[in-house]
């Protein structure tokens, strides 16, 4: 058993929660409490319903999330988002949510570990989202085409979008999870030839194709289950609790 305050000023601290700008909806941070004490952490992606049940049902009082409960935005205590609420305090669940923080973590975040992963060298921060460097540059050993295969197994998911050459060596490429599409005409202006992501999206495949930017869609959810694991994996060595992740995919 440990004091919930006591990690709660460990993500606090690491992930440096109070420092970094991110959406409203995020509200990172401890969003639920529960009694004070912690048997056992679930972490996990998106916090819907589900999500919630199945970290109760796992015998978890602290559940650890990437997208928090407040994601729909500030809106009335009824129907199912009361029921969501409820049923955390019905069952002592203590929710905690890490957004952007954790996204951007040098070691612990989904960037990073999905570099890590990819067996990515010299990595820097490079992906400029909304005003804040999220997403890592580094260089792959090997082809397009081995790029896209290593992306594939390590997020277990079916690489779509646009290859303009998967024979040649990919050289430096750009990593930034989930729904960053966006940020694609940003990749040309720096230079870069490749660039992974989540999200897929409609358009950004037209302009990636303008451009002549390799681009690689793993899916908003695989490519953002990398952090919470890694906290999790903090989790365990700090305070020896056991942990648990809820794998509840979307398909996107």
């Amino acid at each position: 058993m440990t004091p919930l305050q006591h990690i709660t000023n460990l993500l606090d601290t690491t992930l440096r929660i109070r420092e970094i700008k991110d959406a409203s909806v995020a509200l990172n941070g401890l969003q639920v409490e529960n009694n004070g004490q912690v048997t056992k952490v679930a972490l996990a992606v998106d916090g819907s319903q589900k999500t919630i049940e199945d970290a109760i049902a796992a015998g978890a009082d602290m559940l650890i999330l990437h997208h928090g409960i407040y994601w729909c935005g500030l809106r009335p205590m009824t129907g199912w988002f009361k029921k969501k609420i409820e049923t955390c305090l019905q069952h002592n669940l203590a929710v905690y949510g890490a957004h952007l923080p954790l996204d951007l973590h040098p070691e612990l975040g989904n960037n990073a570990g999905i570099a890590q992963a990819l067996g990515l060298s010299d990595c820097t921060p490079e992906v400029d989202y909304h005003g804040t460097l999220i997403g890592v540059a580094g260089t792959f050993n090997g082809t397009v085409a081995e790029l896209r295969d290593k992306y594939a197994a390590i997020t277990g998911s079916s690489i779509t979008g646009f290859v303009l050459d998967a024979s040649v060596p990919a050289g430096r490429v750009a990593v930034c999870s989930g729904g960053a599409g966006d940020v694609i005409y940003q990749m040309h202006e720096k230079g870069y030839r490749t660039y992974l992501t989540g999200e897929e999206n409609h358009w950004v495949v037209n302009a990636a194709q303008d451009m002549g930017v390799n681009i690689l869609f793993a899916g908003h959810y695989a490519t953002e289950t990398f952090g919470v694991k890694s906290l999790g994996k903090l989790i365990e060595t700090q305070f020896g609790l056991p942990t648990v992740f809820i794998d509840n995919p979307t398909g996107m």
